[in-house]
């Protein structure tokens, strides 16, 4: 795809790159379109966060005007540049994270230093401390249903981090959410997680999987069949702009059955990895955040992306976490195979997509995992076996 996007191949190559912006940065949170544009992040090279960059071809560059007014509505006409590439019918348009073209008007407000910027993803979600609260700015209206989300599971005795007024003289509306901000770390980011820690977590994901999916408001009902487009998705993504890289995905996306055996719906976190799950400091309490993705779905859901993502990044085991949830559902969690590899290969692409150095053999690394663990009867079973055989 790159050979043939004159944007993408821009946005691939760091030394053109760096000499159009005038700094050095690298390019992360890649999205693509073929023949029509190309978003990246932009980040200096010490990881922090600096702005966003994106390419616009043929039709698409009608789209361009409008982030110029917003960028001039808010008082940042100045920081936002374009070049057109020569000899094509491109556009490249750039600029520091304020400028965001869909983000401004409330990033612009909040002027985040970069060491403020928690989360980045160009035209989609900004996420930024404000002193002791925490401010999520997305290009959809996700306010309400975040925050009756929230509520809701905090009712039913979920621990969960829940929302707070916007500050005096501060952005709100309904694409802005505020939150507290809780100081702690996530259980991804601990050294060998301690067997209480994770013992507390999984009760704490087994109380939400016991809520009563009636008393969550504002619910989408997720399951297999959109996990399955999600790992169709990231793999065709893949063999668009790494074709060497994706026959391994391809074979075992071919391979993933159509229909698969699953348990009652819950309430599912969504995207449930270990860092979800924040340790609170002081008291070792675990809440669970961002629950955007939350859902009525198969516990299967969840589960399958919590091992996927350890066996993903080689973590230690997560035997403690396991009898928490017994404990707390009066069952262990199962969850086969196929749903833990179409959870794996719905990242499949995501080493290609923030650059990571050596992503080629991390894609294909992935594409073993879910090879490996697609037969598999029941992978929480036999996770022990599948770490050392995927390592």
């Amino acid at each position: 795809m790159s050979l043939g996007d004159a944007g993408l191949a821009l946005v691939l190559d760091p030394g053109r790159l760096a000499e159009l912006v005038g700094r050095e940065v690298r390019a992360t949170y890649l999205r693509p379109k073929r023949g029509v544009s190309t978003t990246a992040a932009l980040t200096d090279p010490d990881g922090m966060p600096w702005g966003w960059v994106r390419t616009l071809t043929g039709d698409a560059v009608a789209k361009a005007a409008k982030a110029r007014r917003a960028a001039e509505e808010a008082g940042l006409g100045g920081v936002v540049h374009e070049a057109v590439l020569p000899g094509r019918d491109t556009l490249v348009q750039w600029g520091p994270v304020v400028s965001d073209p869909r983000l401004v008007r409330v990033a612009a407000v909040l002027d985040p230093s970069p060491s403020d910027v928690l989360r980045h993803n160009p035209l989609r979600r900004l996420v930024v401390r404000d002193g002791e609260r925490v401010v999520r700015v997305t290009a959809d209206h996700h306010r309400a249903r975040l925050v009756q989300v929230t509520d809701d599971l905090a009712g039913a005795g979920v621990p969960v981090v829940t929302s707070t007024r916007a500050p005096e003289g501060r952005p709100g509306g309904r694409r802005v959410s505020w939150w507290p901000w809780v100081e702690g770390t996530d259980a991804s980011a601990l050294a060998g997680p301690a067997a209480d820690v994770l013992h507390e977590a999984g009760r704490v994901v087994g109380r939400l999987h016991s809520v009563d999916p009636a008393l969550v408001r504002g619910l989408p009902v997720r399951g297999w069949t959109d996990l399955l487009a999600a790992a169709r998705s990231s793999v065709e993504l893949l063999g668009e702009v790494a074709p060497g890289a994706s026959g391994g995905a391809r074979r075992v996306l071919d391979e993933l059955p159509a229909v698969v055996p699953a348990g009652p719906a819950v309430v599912c976190h969504g995207d449930l990895s270990p860092d979800q799950l924040l340790v609170v400091a002081g008291s070792g309490d675990v809440v669970l955040t961002d629950l955007d993705r939350a859902a009525v779905a198969p516990a299967e859901l969840d589960h399958a992306s919590l091992v996927a993502v350890d066996l993903l990044d080689r973590a230690p085991g997560l035997t403690p976490l396991l009898e928490g949830y017994a404990a707390t559902t009066g069952a262990r969690p199962r969850v086969p195979g196929p749903w833990v590899a179409a959870a794996v290969l719905a990242r499949v692409a995501e080493p290609w997509r923030h650059q990571v150095a050596g992503w080629p053999g991390e894609v294909v690394r992935r594409a073993l995992v879910a090879a490996r663990v697609l037969g598999v009867e029941d992978v929480w079973d036999e996770r022990g076996q599948l770490l050392e055989s995927v390592g």
